[in-house]
């Protein structure tokens, strides 16, 4: 499921809700100078991918989505940052409970 982010970062009308501040956070780097354009089609993926799992909605994952955002928050406009921290947050809390 792909969720097409607006230019403003927020998802078009109709698309689940992911909270506003994580997926606004998303697209920071659209706004920041220091931006590599070599970097710029990873990080759009990367944005969409975040998107696609802030929209889920399962009661199981909640947990996961609330870790998602904090790693968006921790690192505001580098998205390939915030699902790698996220990702291996995952992995070691799998590795942990065997």
């Amino acid at each position: 499921m792909s969720h097409q982010l607006m230019s403003d970062g927020s998802l078009p009308p109709g698309s689940p809700d992911t909270g506003p501040s994580a997926v606004a956070q998303l697209h920071d780097y659209r706004r920041t100078k220091d931006v590599r354009s070599d970097l710029e089609p990873l990080r759009k993926q990367v944005s969409e991918i975040i998107a696609a799992i802030l929209a889920g909605k399962s009661p199981d994952e909640a947990e996961l989505r609330e870790q998602l955002r904090r790693h968006v928050a921790r690192h505001p406009g580098r998205p390939e940052k915030a699902l790698l921290g996220h990702l291996i947050s995952v992995s070691d809390r799998q590795n942990e409970a065997g």
